[in-house]
């Protein structure tokens, strides 16, 4: 998906929520030039590798739920398959933290798996579904250290419907895009791209054919049928 579709420049600041290691900052590092870039993410390895590489860039290790920024700071919010991630009783805390730190009419771009045909192929819930052989094969993840240091645990991969994410959201947003993204190729090419990231191979070029396939794909709307949903919210 092309979340930069819904981002119109000049951009003045762009806060990215679950910044992971900091891949879309990098790019909006290039395509908003000058604007203040900020990330937060509660995984500390991944937020190292963030820090080498965007030097300029004001990272934090913290929860989505809880921003360690001042009202109605950021311009654009950009939250990419994060919001899954957390446990179930946060997940509107996180909407009204984003809330909060959006200037008035601010934007908000959100991408999350969607309740679609083939959800069940989802390759983060494979230690939820088969947890006998995971242990065996994997052990922990390699998220697993970050989680449990902040208290935290791995949440299963929850896939949301439109109406779902509207009651999360909450009366204080207008909703002026609602899309949907991808349908088989992005659950596939995560199963197969998934020995590659144990390995220590994220980089191999064949792991990153199978991204670019998933990522042509992802630019398509299936409708309810679609793995992923992107929703674009403005601040009221």
């Amino acid at each position: 998906m092309r979340v930069n579709d819904w981002i119109a420049p000049p951009v003045s600041s762009l806060l990215d929520v679950g910044c992971n290691v900091g891949d879309w900052l990098a790019d909006c590092a290039l395509l908003y030039r000058g604007a203040r870039l900020a990330g937060v993410d509660i995984n500390d390895a991944a937020l190292r590798h963030a820090r080498a590489r965007l030097p300029s860039v004001t990272l934090s290790q913290a929860s989505a739920e809880q921003l360690p920024f001042e009202t109605s700071t950021f311009q654009y919010v950009t939250c990419i398959e994060t919001l899954e991630h957390l446990p179930l009783e946060l997940r509107s805390r996180v909407f009204r933290e984003i809330w909060r730190v959006l200037e008035p009419g601010g934007r908000l771009i959100l991408s999350v798996p969607h309740a679609g045909w083939f959800a069940g192929l989802d390759s983060n819930n494979l230690r939820f579904r088969f947890p006998s052989l995971y242990r065996r094969v994997v052990g922990a993840g390699l998220r697993d250290a970050s989680y449990t240091a902040r208290g935290r645990r791995v949440e299963w991969h929850h896939h949301f419907t439109e109406a779902e994410l509207r009651a999360l959201a909450g009366a204080d947003w207008d909703v002026p895009v609602v899309r949907g993204c991808g349908l088989i190729l992005c659950p596939l090419t995560d199963l197969l791209s998934w020995p590659f990231y144990r390995l220590g191979f994220g980089d191999h070029p064949l792991r990153l054919l199978l991204q670019r396939i998933a990522g042509w794909e992802a630019n398509l709307d299936f409708g309810r049928a679609s793995y992923e949903m992107l929703m674009v919210l403005e601040r009221r």
